[in-house]
């Protein structure tokens, strides 16, 4: 990914999983895109990573399978 557009739309590909409502799939997918501002602008992303729902991961991930955050700082599902 490139940009922010590039990002939103890996986010956006991604289905919400069964069992998450409307309004905690989007807040999802705005950190995910916070987290994507900041690996793009070369920011630390400072938000706590404990997500218990796989493709939040999968949002965070580059299409060549690298977190854009530290490993060491998400809590895995």
């Amino acid at each position: 990914m490139y940009n922010l557009s590039q990002a939103q739309h890996h986010i956006n590909s991604i289905s919400r999983p069964t069992g998450y409502n409307s309004y905690a799939w989007n807040v999802t997918k705005k950190i995910a895109l916070e987290a994507w501002d900041c690996y793009l602008e070369g920011r630390q992303f400072r938000r706590p990573v404990n997500y218990l729902c796989k493709e939040f991961y999968h949002m965070i991930t580059t299409p060549e399978g690298n977190s854009i955050v530290p490993v060491k700082g998400i809590k895995r599902y």
